[in-house]
């Protein structure tokens, strides 16, 4: 071997030696899966949902594109006001676990506040159907239909939550506003006094007990 062969081999040798040392130094920055999405609880907790996200985004794969990480990105992206990306995300997280009660309970929030009415029944059925008895799927069922414009049908759902959680008085101003639109008053009036009871400054209520007529 000359001594150009040699030089090249060794300029090669130097070249893979460098780039093994740039790939253990970025996996080294990024870190492991555990210590990233321990900086994502720990950038949460301290209010940086920002630093949280992005510590989800140096995560290795395949845990980037996993389960957890999916639903979590939803959940920050949501509290970002990113709520078709969050929408997106949660989606990804039920196509990975197609019976995930969480990851669909998790999609309704940011799909209410882009005001999806459909998707949110859509999917609000989905978890009622996976958990026949899971508070938020039924409670974003009844909320779904009545902006829907189904009164009677939200304010059947709003009764069977009311018939189990008595004291809830976001429930019981449900039913009350959800039987109003439907053109019964007097029994809206009935379960809005209900609530001001136990809540007397309650805004639903007290703005449902108006709008009914009542004194």
């Amino acid at each position: 071997m000359n001594a150009l062969q040699n030089k090249q081999r060794w300029l090669g040798f130097t070249v893979l030696l460098a780039a093994l040392s740039c790939g253990i130094a970025q996996a080294e920055a990024e870190g492991s899966a555990p210590e990233q999405f321990q900086r994502s609880y720990d950038s949460e907790a301290a209010g940086k949902v920002p630093d949280a996200l992005a510590a989800l985004d140096a995560l290795p794969s395949p845990q980037k594109e996993g389960y957890v990480a999916q639903l979590r990105r939803g959940w920050l992206l949501y509290q970002l006001g990113k709520h078709a990306e969050a929408v997106d995300a949660y989606g990804r997280a039920i196509a990975r676990e197609p019976r995930s009660v969480e990851a669909r309970v998790g999609v309704l929030l940011p799909a209410m506040a882009l005001r999806r009415w459909a998707d949110v029944e859509a999917q609000a059925r989905e978890v009622v159907k996976l958990d026949p008895g899971n508070y938020l799927g039924n409670l974003r069922l009844a909320f779904a239909t009545y902006n829907l414009g189904r009164y009677a049908e939200s304010a059947a759902s709003y009764r069977q939550l009311v018939t189990a959680y008595p004291s809830d008085v976001e429930v019981r101003s449900g039913l009350g506003w959800a039987l109003l639109k439907a053109g019964k008053a007097a029994d809206a009036a009935a379960e809005f006094r209900t609530v001001l009871e136990v809540a007397p400054k309650n805004t639903l209520a007290l703005e449902g007990l108006k709008a009914t007529g009542a004194r």
